[in-house]
């Protein structure tokens, strides 16, 4: 399924009103089961976020050269793939049980679509202190700073996202997003584990 140019603007722009805490920048996403489809799909367009995850990784262990190929070994781009799409897909695979749990399934498809969305923004924009840092204009310092600086930005638009979707308080929005945080440390954990 192609995500389109439309809807990428459109959801891009809701996006962007969460962040403002407009809640009506949610009726710019399609919430339609079609819409639901469409927001995995929308990981296409963090492949910039991938090929800059991918080079980092390879900085980490030592395997990025001048006259080497960024994809001249499969487990490494293997492995790094598969943590990009589990990191996409973990909050809302594990939000099923949570949305079963607490009697929000009503509003679990708003809040994944919603989310997925967030995600493709949040997957983009922290790539670029990674990639400042691989083209040298940024130390290591400045590079975590500009990364911390976007995570709270980011952390506070899908509290306010989570909010509005699932309709729940502050605190519960706040467990969720707290959630999906320690999950995707969970899936860099792994992924640099099985890297080595």
């Amino acid at each position: 399924m192609i995500v389109t140019a439309d809807e990428v603007n459109r959801s891009f722009r809701g996006t962007l009103d969460l962040l403002h805490s407009r809640a009506e920048g949610l009726k710019s996403f399609d919430m339609s089961e079609r819409g639901f489809w469409r927001s995995f799909a929308a990981i296409w367009l963090t492949l910039p976020a991938y090929i800059v995850s991918l080079a980092f990784e390879r900085l980490r262990l030592g395997l990025l050269k001048p006259d080497r190929s960024l994809l001249d070994s499969i487990w490494i781009d293997l492995v790094v793939a598969l943590g990009h799409v589990a990191g996409f897909a973990a909050l809302p695979l594990a939000m099923i049980w949570i949305a079963r749990s607490f009697d929000l399934t009503r509003a679990y498809v708003p809040f994944v679509i919603v989310t997925n969305w967030i995600t493709v923004m949040s997957m983009l924009v922290l790539s670029l202190p990674a990639m400042l840092l691989l083209l040298g204009w940024a130390t290591p310092a400045l590079a975590s700073v500009f990364s911390l600086a976007f995570a709270v930005i980011i952390v506070r638009m899908q509290w306010f996202a989570t909010k509005a979707t699932l309709g729940v308080p502050g605190l519960a929005a706040f467990g969720i997003v707290l959630l999906g945080i320690v999950l995707n440390s969970c899936v860099g954990n792994i992924t640099r584990a099985l890297l080595g």
